[in-house]
């Protein structure tokens, strides 16, 4: 994901997980952030916070995993 930033010069405002709510609100034609009990839902409602500026943490990021030969010789 850092690298998709540098490339595009972009600060980021939000991750939205893959989640099956997504689905349901979509199958109901209901915005999914009106679902504050899922994960998306709650991925959208911090991303409109930080547009606000108000200070979120980013919830969903998994950390990037190093291979081997990044970890032995660094990177």
């Amino acid at each position: 994901m850092e690298d998709v930033l540098e490339i595009l010069r972009i600060n980021l405002v939000g991750v939205i997980p893959e989640d099956q709510s997504v689905l349901r609100a979509s199958n109901q034609g209901e915005p999914v952030i009106l679902d504050a009990a899922s994960d998306a839902g709650k991925a959208y409602a911090d991303t409109v916070e930080r547009l606000l500026g108000e200070e979120r943490p980013f919830r969903f990021i998994e950390e990037e995993k190093k291979g081997f030969l990044k970890r032995l010789f660094g990177g």
